[in-house]
């Protein structure tokens, strides 16, 4: 019999997260769960708690590590709960199989590298953390297990192919929900419709992201990095039933694609098994009725913030940093009704014409500044412009 595989799961509380719990629940018998982190959810990860009896439970908040502090204690729960201080010296001495980096931002860095160094595989989805770390994790790549569907498809394409045989690499785009918009009328959108996308259930900056295509040339990014795809043979293209999720074309002319309905679950799968493909009955079968009427498009020039982080890529690992930091703010300007659907694209261009080229070191601290040095960037445009309009 297989010996069930205990997992970390950082970010257990946001989309991924619980989408990995998911696939947890559907295979009890394959999967354990030793750790948990999460920032604040306090009833969200003391329902996970409970159901999944986690030997270690991390909340970044202190206000409500003490709110679950106290539910623990009330149910007599056993299970450890820290600060995340104390998350680096427990990752270094539990037992566990595979960590999945589920968070958004770079506060877990050093951790990730840390965690590599000392031999453990990582399904991560972060594209912060994989653009941020970015060359330091070149010695890593066959530790690193791609969640994200599209990188989860290249990862399985080049499944017992030869990198060197790869002639050109297609990741697609749904498009989101704005594909059929008439660009001028960008300028009218609100959160509200940017976070209607019309094939995958995510988080809001990944939504918005995705709204924008921003993510789009982010995977780019991650391609490049993860695999070591030269940027002249990664492409996208819109394709807006989201059934394939990424192409190899070889230098013999066969092309390999994967193929399944847009359900996170499908890659998170993977990822949790490899190198086996368990059986995960809840992802629904794709039917060959399904696939009459796939659309292909090119990138619709409309996509600004595509264009801007493709350019930012080919240019240097430092020009991406600074449009990753500069697009953190620029999506929280529009969430909060503080900046418009079409100040994201402007914004970045601003920054990208003002970052530099200089190479990074290679400290995980000046990759952080360097997104810093975006999202200052940004912060001084919308003070600016709010100047103006005052």
């Amino acid at each position: 019999m297989t010996r069930s595989r205990g997992l970390v799961v950082m970010g257990s509380t946001g989309s991924i997260g619980t989408q990995t719990l998911d696939v947890v629940r559907a295979q009890r018998e394959q999967y354990h769960v030793v750790g948990l982190t999460a920032r604040s959810n306090v009833d969200a990860i003391l329902q996970q708690t409970l159901e999944f009896k986690p030997a270690f439970v991390v909340l970044a908040d202190e206000a409500a590590r003490e709110r679950l502090a106290a539910q623990l204690r009330d149910q007599h729960i056993a299970t450890r709960l820290l600060g995340p201080d104390e998350l680096p010296a427990t990752m270094r001495t539990s037992v566990y199989d595979l960590c999945v980096v589920a968070t958004a931002g770079t506060e877990h860095l050093q951790l990730v590298l840390d965690t590599l160094r000392n031999g453990s595989p990582i399904a991560i989805a972060s594209k912060e953390v994989i653009i941020a770390l970015g060359d330091l994790l070149v010695p890593f790549r066959e530790q690193l297990y791609p969640i994200d569907s599209e990188l989860s498809a290249v990862w399985q394409c080049l499944k017992g192919e030869d990198p060197e045989a790869v002639e050109r690499v297609i990741l697609t785009a749904s498009g989101g929900p704005f594909r059929q918009l008439p660009a001028e009328d960008l300028v009218h959108v609100r959160a509200k419709d940017a976070l209607m996308h019309p094939s995958w259930t995510m988080g809001p900056k990944v939504t918005v992201d995705s709204a924008t295509l921003f993510n789009k040339s982010l995977e780019l990014a991650e391609a490049h990095i993860l695999f070591g795809f030269s940027w002249d043979i990664i492409d996208a293209v819109q394709h807006p039933q989201s059934i394939i999720h990424a192409m190899i074309e070889f230098r013999d002319g066969t092309t390999r694609a994967v193929l399944y309905r847009p359900d996170m679950r499908a890659a998170i799968a993977y990822a949790l098994s490899y190198p086996e493909r368990l059986v995960f009955a809840q992802a629904q079968r794709l039917r060959p009725e399904l696939l009459q009427g796939l659309e292909f498009e090119p990138i619709d020039p409309k996509f600004v913030a595509y264009a801007i982080g493709r350019q930012a890529g080919h240019r240097s690992p430092r020009a991406m940093l600074g449009v990753l930091g500069a697009d953190d703010v620029a999506v929280e300007q529009f969430l909060d009704e503080r900046g418009s659907f079409v100040d994201i694209a402007a914004v970045l261009g601003h920054v990208l014409e003002h970052v530099g080229d200089e190479p990074l070191d290679t400290t995980v601290q000046s990759r952080i500044d360097a997104i810093e040095a975006g999202r200052c960037c940004a912060e001084k445009w919308y003070e600016a412009r709010s100047g103006r309009i005052a």
